[in-house]
């Protein structure tokens, strides 16, 4: 048995499957590679005042999928995903975050409330960080949950690379676990799409501080004084993956493109496995960090979904042969009844592109390693959140404002608009400190937008115009499928320039991003028109 409470949590990766069966798969002569960048890898922690102290070194590293596949990543500690922080609710934590790479970058904590100043948006938040410079990033973990970190710097191309890692708060007073692990989710390219550069638009001129709130008029908001480097529509190149010459679209590209399943940082079948033994307690957080929404199954055992984006289910149910999908940027915390003695394989396989993104995650009872992986013969039912759990009322005071959020394209997924309109001439709702929101979201497109909303959480309360009936839904991202509508509220309690964007990188980067702007708010910094900001 082992506890994942540091750096490079170990996952073994079984053969990649060829479709949902039961078919035995030979774990037995799996690969197990030695830790790459030792000494590089290693936890960087310290105290100073009474608080947990991470230092986080961007850095290129040469890093081994498995032994056939290699490429130049990019990673925080030499580590892909990155160093873990795992702190305890209530610590006072700082990030330093040192740029040892050729170009800037930023780092956002994605899904915990930090003060907006803490954000890491370049050109909204801060000035992205120089190659040779450290930035701090300082917060008090004051909501337990897992949640994650990662570049908000051209990010379909920086995370993409591998700039993303986990954060996790534990709760003063949790459930203890045999088995803690995290399993973050992910893919690759061999035909080298972590190099791709996904837009020549330049935001170093965007300029958020200087502009006028006073008296913001939201019906014909003009965006202030926004400079966004004279840039025209027309002229914007949002990025390679995109239909092109080739006459393939957006989705057919990535189905081409991306040809690795990513699990942990490592490609079938160089991690080892997750040993139980028969009555451990095991929890098990899934994070995509990807770009593909993601189904998984879990074979052979009782389990139950306890946490969205790292916010608690209200009385969660035990559930058997049912799937879940989990979107880009989406966290599912599940604890599995180890009752079931055997060698296992959890799928995970992209929805949409299965036939190249596929693996399975074993996990083997102690005196099974020798035996082939079980795993689920066919996929019955997927889970839905909208009616799982016990509902309880949360007591929503009342909704104070109302806006759509319709998600669009207009030339059929070369670029992708909220409200017709595209990043940077973006949608700025305008609220004010005590609001009420709720947000219409109705997905007019044929694909999969995984919306996340910076700075708060929201509550889920209707999709397809009928109400939530279990659980209250908490959550920072919320995967809107085509023709789906969803209604969202949150009570506007901190203030700040908040992005809310669509976490499938590319598609942001091809404009699907607004901003939720507190009425009278400034931010704490200047606008370095020298510093090539890219926030989508």
């Amino acid at each position: 048995m082992k506890k994942s409470y540091g750096l490079g949590i170990a996952l073994a990766l079984s053969l990649v499957i060829a479709g949902c069966s039961n078919d035995a798969v030979d774990h037995s002569a799996m690969g197990h590679s030695e830790p790459q960048q030792e000494e590089l890898t290693q936890e960087v922690i310290s105290e100073e005042d009474g608080k947990r102290v991470f230092d986080l070194n961007v850095t290129e590293t040469h890093w081994m999928f498995n032994d056939e596949i290699m490429d130049d990543a990019w990673t925080y500690n030499g580590s892909l995903p990155g160093q873990e922080i795992r702190v305890q609710e209530g610590d006072s934590v700082l990030v330093n975050v040192t740029n040892s790479l050729d170009e800037p970058t930023a780092l956002h904590l994605h899904g915990f409330p930090v003060p907006n100043e803490m954000d890491g948006v370049p050109g909204v938040t801060q000035n992205a960080i120089m190659p040779g410079e450290t930035f701090t990033y300082e917060y008090q973990a004051d909501v337990p949950g897992t949640y994650w970190y990662h570049s908000h710097q051209d990010g379909a191309r920086q995370v993409g690379k591998g700039l993303y890692g986990v954060f996790i708060v534990e709760p003063k007073d949790g459930q203890s676990y045999d088995l803690d692990e995290v399993i973050v989710i992910d893919e690759w390219s061999s035909m080298g799409m972590g190099d791709m550069d996904h837009s020549n638009m330049d935001h170093g001129s965007m300029n958020h501080g200087d502009m006028d709130h006073s008296n913001m008029d939201h019906g014909s908001m003009n965006h202030g004084d926004m400079d966004h480097g004279n840039m025209e529509k027309e002229e914007m190149d949002h990025g390679d993956v995109s239909s092109g010459s080739n006459g393939l679209s957006h989705a057919e590209m990535m189905n081409e493109m991306y040809d690795t399943m990513i699990i942990n940082g490592k490609a079938t079948p160089q991690i080892e496995s997750i040993q139980v033994e028969e009555g451990n307690k095991m929890k098990l957080r899934f994070l995509n960090a990807g770009l593909f929404t993601q189904v998984v199954s879990i074979p052979g055992h009782s389990f139950k979904i306890t946490n969205y984006d790292g916010q608690s289910v209200n009385e969660p149910e035990w559930l058997n042969d049912t799937a879940f999908r989990i979107a880009p940027a989406e966290r599912y915390d599940v604890v599995i009844e180890l009752d079931n003695p055997g060698a296992w394989g959890v799928q995970v396989f992209a929805e949409e592109n299965r036939e190249n993104l596929q693996s399975l995650i074993p996990i083997v009872y102690s005196g099974y390693e020798s035996n082939d992986l079980q795993t689920t013969e066919t996929i019955s039912s997927f889970f839905d959140f909208t009616a799982y759990g016990e509902a309880v009322d949360v007591n929503l005071p009342d909704i104070t404002k109302e806006f759509d959020m319709i998600l669009g394209t207009n030339d059929g997924g070369e670029t992708f608009t909220i409200n017709d309109k595209l990043f940077p001439d973006h949608e700025s709702y305008e609220v004010e400190e005590g609001d009420v929101v709720k947000f219409t979201i109705v997905n007019d497109t044929d694909v999969d937008h995984p919306m996340h909303l910076h700075g708060e959480f929201f509550n889920v309360i209707s999709k397809d115009e009928v109400p939530i009936s279990g659980s209250p839904i908490l959550k920072d991202t919320l995967n809107v499928r085509p023709g789906e509508t969803y209604e969202i509220v949150f009570e506007a309690k901190n203030p700040g320039i908040w992005m809310f964007h669509c976490h499938e990188f590319h598609h942001a980067n091809a404009g699907m991003m607004a901003e939720v702007r507190y009425k009278g708010f400034e931010p704490g910094f200047s606008i370095n028109p020298n510093i090539p900001n890219k926030p989508e």
